[in-house]
């Protein structure tokens, strides 16, 4: 996956896949295509001429982290815009019968004005969920106000005007990417939010609801609005890591879900090589559900292979553990099934580390057994076979 991506977002069409993300080098809203989701094409503009409204609030013909999403058979592009660093955004929406376009400007949904107290909500990173009834909720928003949710009508635009509810962050915490998704097996809205410093120490933090308007909460029940800076709402999902003998990965962050063909969900997301500099990278990874429907994100890439079950655990492991109050490289330390008195049960796992009852999943992966788990607190941890021979 070599192919450059910044805030991703994978759709599945009939025989292949649109990929769109934020691309500054040109103009309109980013997008390649993959037949495969390894090989992707060069970019093209999905929207190619920067609507009149636009241009005047933000002066730029840029676009950021679109949202596409289809109702009956219309194709709606929500694209954002912005001066960097500033509240002064809009969120514009354009129309199409073709995924690949061409589009028509719809009209700005949602505009936002620069502030010096920086509090009210900021017209970017859109993301449009449906609630249980088909009404669609546009989520939005990042630093300043928070993450906010507001109900649309059926043509795509505000329902009501204001700024929406704050289902997340406020007060100028570090909270961007808003994605929400309908969990219909256990019946909640996930809230699916990226936290940090995007070149850094970027992560994914979720909290769970019974309405799309919220509150979403954390496994502790901190409800993501929660501001003390020592709580830092959130269940942990994704973070920075670095397994030995592999590549390390830092500021993974600001994620969608891939509906894959084969029927299975993916969290997808990009992130950086650790170390200074690198450009940002497409990361595409199995969702993968507890029987109460916490989520917990497979540490291993899509290679287009399946995940298998595996006939027994291997004895040794290293594990990195997404702790809440680390939220930079994570290194991996080794330890044998016996020290985490690792224990499976189908494709089950739990173990016993960090005076940590930990479950999840364990499968094989392109010839590698790894596995993923969750603390009751909503801390993951990630394993892989240590397959290096032991000292002697």
């Amino acid at each position: 996956m070599d192919a450059a991506f910044h805030d991703p977002l994978v759709i599945a069409l009939e025989n292949e896949y649109l990929g769109l993300s934020t691309d500054l080098r040109i103009p309109g809203v980013m997008t390649r295509t993959s037949t495969d989701l390894l090989e992707w094409s060069e970019p093209f503009p999905l929207l190619r001429d920067t609507p009149p409204s636009v241009k005047r609030h933000v002066d730029t013909d840029r676009f950021w982290a679109p949202e596409l999403v289809k109702r009956g058979d219309e194709w709606r592009l929500y694209c954002c815009a912005s001066r960097f660093g500033t509240t002064q955004s809009v969120i514009g929406l354009a129309k199409s019968t073709d995924p690949k376009g061409p589009y028509t400007y719809a009209g700005d949904v949602v505009v936002s004005q620069h502030s010096s107290t920086f509090t009210q909500a900021n017209a970017i990173d859109p993301c449009v969920v449906a609630d249980r009834d088909g009404n669609d909720w546009l989520v939005y928003g990042s630093f300043f106000g928070g993450i906010r949710i507001l109900r649309l009508n059926r043509e795509g635009f505000p329902a009501e005007y204001h700024e929406g509810l704050c289902i997340a962050g406020g007060n100028h915490q570090a909270i961007e990417g808003g994605y929400v998704w309908y969990h219909a097996p256990s019946d909640r809205f996930i809230l699916f939010t990226s936290w940090g410093d995007l070149n850094e120490d970027y992560h994914i933090r979720v909290g769970y609801s019974r309405e799309v308007t919220g509150p979403y909460l954390d496994a502790k029940g901190l409800p993501m609005t929660d501001l003390d800076p020592i709580h830092h709402p959130g269940d942990k999902l994704s973070g920075g890591y670095h397994f030995a003998g592999m590549p390390g990965v830092k500021a993974t962050g600001h994620n969608s879900l891939l509906h894959h063909r084969d029927g299975h969900v993916y969290l997808v997301n990009h992130a950086r090589p650790e170390g200074k500099g690198g450009r940002p990278f497409l990361q595409i990874r199995r969702l993968l559900f507890l029987e109460d429907g916490r989520a917990l994100a497979w540490p291993l890439c899509y290679d287009g292979e399946p995940l298998e079950a595996t006939p027994q655990l291997p004895e040794r492991w290293q594990v990195v553990y997404h702790s809440r109050l680390n939220n930079g490289v994570n290194y991996s330390i080794g330890v044998t099934a016996a020290q985490a008195q690792a224990e499976r049960q189908g494709d089950c796992i739990t173990m016993e580390l960090f005076g940590i009852r930990w479950q999840g999943f364990v499968y094989r992966h392109s010839g590698r057994v790894a596995c993923t788990l969750l603390s009751p607190e909503g801390e993951s941890l990630w394993g892989i076979a240590d397959d290096t021979p032991p000292e002697a």
